[in-house]
């Protein structure tokens, strides 16, 4: 179900006051109608299930499922939708930077398969100019890319509330996914991989995952237009990244992020259903 992200929370009883874009947004986009249901995404990552109280010509009043005298101090929160609980593994995604348009249709594509990190590196192939539009992008208020992962949770109504991280250096991202795992406790259920177009030293995605029952945390590292310099490839197999090769033609940067976050979603989901042969 498609949801909305709201940057305001409800009022003591529970209601919202939308006009402007978000107004625009539910009438001429999503074409509600009175009583109609919808998911509201609201500070804080609370997922609550709304009902459309008032349209009117230029504001539409929103209000917590129920009879509208919900105690939003009291703890008690309407369950989000079941999409919520179906990955207990939470994805990373380290994309060396590409160009401008290509950055922004991995990041649409990243959270509309429920990727919660992507962090954008800094790589020795990556343009200076990708690369300081990447830092532009990454550390402003109200970016374009802040407004292009609100249109995409919107749209895919993903339960994961993927972030950006600033640009990082291939030892700041290391550094990144180690604290990550660590502060989650999951640094013995945690998986990072880097796609590598050679194919000496890398291993078959399943082979990679075969012992990833209670997986908490994967990632993967995905090259910009030029690919990874094979010292970088060594920098992150060293801190654990096991290199991945794909027996495909030969994918565009922004093909290949998306390629491989589906094929590890696939792997991870179906564990059950493939087994794994020596």
């Amino acid at each position: 179900m498609r949801q909305l992200v709201l940057e305001q929370d409800v009022d003591k009883n529970g209601i919202i006051v939308l006009e402007g874009k978000k107004f625009h947004y539910l009438k001429s986009v999503l074409r509600v109608k009175s009583g109609d249901m919808i998911y509201a995404r609201l500070p804080g990552d609370k997922l609550m299930q709304m009902t459309v109280a008032l349209i009117e010509d230029k504001r539409i009043v929103l209000q917590l499922a129920g009879d509208g005298k919900v105690n939003i101090n009291s703890g008690s929160e309407i369950k989000a939708p079941p999409s919520e609980k179906q990955n207990q593994c939470e994805l990373f995604l380290f994309q060396f930077v590409a160009k401008p348009p290509k950055m922004e249709l991995i990041i649409r594509q990243s959270v509309e398969c429920g990727v919660r990190y992507v962090v954008p590196v800094a790589g020795a192939f990556c343009q200076k100019g990708n690369i300081e539009s990447a830092k532009k992008r990454s550390e402003e208020k109200n970016s374009r890319w802040d407004n292009i992962i609100t249109e995409a949770l919107q749209q895919s109504g993903s339960a994961v509330e993927t972030e950006v991280t600033k640009v990082m250096s291939v030892k700041e991202a290391i550094d990144f996914w180690t604290q990550k795992t660590q502060n989650t406790g999951a640094e013995n259920k945690s998986l990072a991989t880097v796609l590598y177009e050679q194919t000496s030293g890398t291993q078959k995605l399943h082979e990679a995952f075969k012992n990833s029952d209670g997986l908490k945390c994967a990632a993967i590292a995905v090259g910009a237009e030029g690919g990874i310099m094979p010292e970088e490839i060594k920098q992150l197999s060293d801190a654990g990244f096991i290199p991945i090769h794909f027996d495909t033609n030969i994918l565009r940067c922004e093909t290949a992020a998306l390629y491989g976050i589906a094929a590890i979603q696939t792997v991870l989901m179906e564990k059950q259903l493939w087994q794994f042969k020596e």
